[in-house]
Parts: C-alpha cells; sequence; structure tokens
C-alpha cells in the first residue's frame, strides 16, 4: 500500500517572516482598537441617550394609562423618538474594520456619534424608570425590555406569558413568513402579536410587527402587506419546527438596529424582540429533526455546470442569502433583485459574466422549490436586469422595505 508523504513545509526568508509577523500584529492591533472604539461608542452613546430617556420616562408618569394601554403608549411614543434619534446610520462591521487598519478608526466613530440607536436607549431607558418611584411605569417599561435589562428597572414583574399555540405560515414563495402569537395578560383579553418576517436580505428581519385582535386580522395584515400573488391561499396552521422558528424570529442580540428602521419599526422595535425571547423560551430544546435543502448537493450540482466559470458560479453562491439553509431554495423577486444589485455593487465593471448566470441560478432553485410557472414569471427578470422599486443602488437601508412581492 502507497504511503503518502508529508509535504516539506516551504522556507520563508527571515525577513519574510518577520513581515508576516508585524502583518499579524497590526490585524490583531486593528481588531482590538476596533473592539475598543466601538466599546467607548456605545458608553457614549448611552449617555447622549440618558437624557431623552428621562424625558420620556417623566411623560409616562403623567399618563392616566396603565397595563398593557400605558405599555402601548411607550411603544407608540418610542417609533418617533428613535427615528429622530437613529439620524445616522452607524458604521457596519466591514466599515470598522477597514477604518481600523487603516488607522482612520476614531474618524468613522466621530462621524457617527450623533448616532442613537434602540440598543443604546433601552439601556438609559431602563436606568431612567428605576429612579420614577412609578411601579405601573416599570411595569410597561419592563415589558418591552430584552431580559439582560429588565432586573436593572427594580421591578420583579412578570413576563408576558404565551396564551395559546404558536401559528406560522409561509409566502408561496418560501421567504417572507408570518408568525402569530398570543399573549395573555390579567384582566384583559388574550391578544395577538404578528411578526412579519422577510428573510431575502442580509438577515431574517421583521419588517412590520404589532398587536391584533384575532389571528384572522393579524393574517389579512399581513397578506396585504405581501401582496396578492405571493401570500394567495395561505392560512395559519401550527408552527412545527422550532429550529426554523428560532431562526426566523428577530434574535435577543440581534439587537443591533442595521439602520433605516422607519417609525413603525422602531415603535415595536424592542417589544417584538422580547416577545420573540418569550416564544423561543417556550419551544422544546430537542425538537424533532427535519429535512433541511440539502445545500452541498445543490452546490456541487450548480458548480458542475459550469466547469469553465467556475469563479463567477461560486460569486453567485457567494452573493445568496444562506445563512438559514432552510430557506436558501426560496427566490422571491424580492431576494432576486437584492443579490443581483449586491453583485452590480461588489464587482462594478466585472459584474457582468456573473449575472449572466442569476437567472440559470433561479431556475435551479425555481425546480428544487415546485414554483408554478406564474412565480417563476415575477421574479426571473429581476435575474434578468429589470430594477425593483424597493431595492435602490447603493441604499443601505432598502433592506427594510415592507416590500410587495
Amino acid at each position: 500500500m502507497p504511503v503518502s508523504r508529508k509535504r516539506k513545509k516551504s522556507q520563508k526568508s527571515a525577513a519574510a517572516a518577520r513581515a508576516s509577523r508585524r502583518r499579524d500584529h497590526a490585524r490583531r492591533v486593528s481588531l482590538s482598537n476596533m473592539v475598543s472604539g466601538w466599546t467607548e461608542a456605545f458608553t457614549r452613546r448611552v449617555e447622549a441617550a440618558r437624557p431623552h430617556a428621562r424625558a420620556l420616562a417623566e411623560s409616562l408618569r403623567e399618563s392616566p394609562a396603565t397595563g398593557t394601554a400605558l405599555e402601548d403608549e411607550l411603544c407608540f411614543r418610542l417609533g418617533p423618538l428613535l427615528t429622530e434619534l437613529a439620524d445616522r446610520t452607524p458604521a457596519d462591521t466591514a466599515e470598522l474594520l477597514a477604518a481600523a487598519e487603516s488607522g482612520h478608526l476614531d474618524e468613522l466613530l466621530a462621524k457617527s456619534d450623533d448616532y442613537i440607536g434602540p440598543e443604546h436607549f433601552a439601556e438609559a431607558l431602563a436606568d431612567a424608570v428605576a429612579d420614577t418611584g412609578a411601579d405601573r411605569v416599570r411595569a410597561a417599561v419592563t415589558a418591552i425590555l430584552p431580559s439582560p435589562l429588565r432586573e436593572r428597572t427594580g421591578l420583579a414583574a412578570p413576563g408576558p406569558a404565551l396564551g395559546g399555540p404558536v401559528l406560522w405560515t409561509p409566502d408561496r414563495y418560501g421567504t417572507r413568513f408570518a408568525v402569530v402569537a398570543p399573549f395573555a395578560v390579567p384582566d384583559a383579553p388574550v391578544r395577538w402579536y404578528l411578526w412579519d418576517v422577510d428573510t431575502c436580505t442580509v438577515t431574517p428581519l421583521p419588517v412590520h410587527a404589532g398587536f391584533y385582535a384575532s389571528p384572522e386580522e393579524a393574517l389579512a395584515a399581513w397578506q396585504v402587506g405581501v401582496g396578492p400573488v405571493a401570500a394567495g391561499g395561505t392560512s395559519w396552521r401550527a408552527a412545527d419546527d422550532p429550529e426554523l422558528l428560532e431562526d426566523v424570529l428577530p434574535a435577543l442580540f440581534g439587537l443591533t438596529a442595521l439602520g433605516g428602521e422607519s417609525a413603525e419599526q422602531h415603535a415595536e422595535y424592542l417589544r417584538c424582540r422580547r416577545l420573540a425571547e418569550t416564544v423561543v423560551a417556550s419551544l422544546p430544546r430537542h425538537p424533532v429533526p427535519r429535512d433541511r435543502a440539502d445545500l452541498p448537493e445543490l452546490a456541487a450540482e450548480w458548480m458542475g455546470r459550469w466547469p469553465d466559470a467556475q469563479d463567477e458560479a461560486g460569486a453567485v453562491l457567494d452573493a445568496w442569502p444562506l445563512d438559514v439553509p432552510a430557506l436558501a431554495l426560496g427566490c422571491s423577486p424580492h431576494r432576486v433583485a437584492y443579490v443581483a444589485q449586491q453583485i452590480r455593487e461588489e464587482y462594478g465593471d466585472e459584474a457582468g459574466p456573473i449575472l449572466a448566470l442569476l437567472p440559470g441560478w433561479v431556475d435551479l432553485l425555481a425546480t428544487r422549490n415546485g414554483l408554478t410557472p406564474e412565480l417563476v414569471a415575477r421574479a426571473r427578470p429581476y435575474a434578468e436586469g429589470l430594477t425593483h422599486p424597493d431595492v435602490a443602488p447603493g441604499d443601505r437601508d432598502a433592506h427594510q422595505a415592507r416590500v410587495i412581492e
């Protein structure tokens, strides 16, 4: 039996070794600087949020509302307030790393110092209501805060309680989800909370959320937001896949805003994550395994179609949202348009050969997904160059749009 030989390591010169060590050290320093700069910026923004949080807490003390009515009033006020405070989009991770490596991190952080996001305001609000002395105000705030902050309000209040089974439905493309859950409060009717989750872009995002009087009312509102073609014929069923449900619902941290949230989205920004936390905590810890799309097999089939264009075929895969494997087959108009625009922005003048393969990728997914010709006909033009009205070139905020498919 032949025995494989160990390949000899290439010998670096002393100068090359020193240069490599310097690069590694520079990367570590850049990352350390980025983390330090982010921590300092977070602290500054929490401090900047404190006067606004105290003013909100004081105004809530003057409100005659109590219980869920005061909680709703709090969320209603948060919408325009958080939108006003988030007047500058925070730098994303790629921008921070690039600035740290180039020595311009302080300049980038200074440019966005005016920005106060929901995560900064939540910290300040937890501390502000701890000093109000009004239990009903603290109860309203505690009801919408994520678990790491609730104890800081000084009120040990029970969290929102599920009042029945969680229901869901995907749209016909498999990229938009409605999730609804009943929440019970003392001496009041059960209220149904809806998450309208779009999975077409960077990560599953709640593009709309809020309470409804019944699951039927919530479904009708979701169908209007998705559109009659993509949402036609949808109906509630039990949320029977705990793993996918956890992937779809907004994560707690996850709390960092992406920028571009509307006033309506800011109004429910904290509460939709707090209630999602309650739903996720109720899920079985050992879910039954489900069939998943075999992404390695699909990727191998795709790459096998293009032996002479491996780089271009790989670039299509890299651009496609694959973070949640169970959702990878979905090829809605929004997702196709988003991916096409990302390819144009990343590759510029060299995007043409990559975009030329995108219609074939859409056709492969549509076949695997069993999409009807009607649905494919609505999505394919965006792979062929049609511009989507909700996916603007260079607009990082576009992924927050509530898109009618």
